[in-house]
């Protein structure tokens, strides 16, 4: 049977064919982005499987930063085996990519993912958890004399760039263009700028009733002068007189400093959780 599969590049002329078959499949991976998953277009490695002409599957793992390529999209006609249909797909993943990148990634958004990435090799490298903060607003923290809160500015996203380098691993790392793509996206971003420098920023984005801090760093050099606490303080504050008083922020279970900050300032941990799997290649 699947030696009459086709396995190819997607093009961006494969567009109009694959916004059907994702607007029709129930089986759809798609990884929590900065950008619309279909963006990926034209970046490699992005595979389709074609059987009579017409698009069963499709795989998705362009990397944007050094040693890590997380999974943009799997997705899979239900009358065709998922296990198998992810094979196929995956050994071409695996082969465009070997001696470039050492690690696969996916966020474990459906069960029915999960599953089959765990019998395919893949291990929970750990665990995403989700915290709420509800109008909670503490007092300022004090920090370092001189220390200003401002609105990022377009100019300043090379900056913040690579300040996010400094402060995550490569696997967390949002990249120069994708920080331009958030920015636009965004609803409060500001940084935190000490004698010239950016050393701290945060970025959110919101909807009618509530907010969603996506990225809060500081840099390494400047950890332990509340720097958090006033980026996140001056957020609490923009939002509460903006009516919105909900904001939630993910992170990871064993990020313990992270934890505590959030716990410290307001937020409540809830029940939600999503593991992070990965695959050494």
């Amino acid at each position: 049977m699947y030696s009459s599969f086709e396995i190819r590049s997607a093009t961006e002329s494969d567009q109009t064919k694959l916004n059907f078959f994702l607007r029709y499949e129930f089986f759809i991976h798609q990884h929590l982005d900065w950008q619309p998953v279909l963006d990926w277009l034209g970046f490699q490695p992005f595979y389709l499987a074609i059987h009579d002409g017409e698009i069963i599957a499709c795989l998705a793992a362009p990397s944007d930063v050094t040693d890590v390529a997380w999974v943009r999209l799997f997705a899979c006609s239900s009358l065709y085996p998922r296990n198998d249909v992810w094979k196929l797909l995956f050994e071409k993943i695996i082969t465009s990519y070997q001696g470039k990148i050492s690690t696969i990634a996916v966020l474990g958004i459906h069960q029915w993912f999960v599953d089959l990435l765990l019998k395919q090799s893949f291990m929970v490298h750990q665990n995403i958890i989700v915290f709420e903060w509800f109008n909670n607003i503490l007092s300022p923290p004090q920090s370092l004399s001189g220390l200003k809160i401002k609105r990022a500015e377009f100019d300043e996203l090379s900056d913040v760039a690579n300040l996010d380098i400094r402060c995550f691993a490569p696997l967390w790392q949002l990249p120069e263009h994708s920080m331009k793509k958030a920015y636009q996206q965004a609803g409060y971003t500001t940084v935190a700028a000490y004698e010239g420098r950016i050393i701290g920023y945060q970025m959110s984005t919101e909807s009618y009733s509530s907010a969603h801090l996506a990225r809060l760093a500081v840099d390494p050099d400047f950890q332990g002068n509340n720097i958090g606490k006033i980026l996140l303080f001056d957020l609490f504050t923009h939002y509460s007189t903006s009516g919105i008083h909900k904001i939630t922020v993910n992170t990871q279970e064993d990020n313990f400093s992270s934890k505590a900050l959030y716990s410290r300032m307001g937020f409540i941990q809830t029940d939600e959780k999503y593991p992070v799997l990965i695959r050494r290649i």
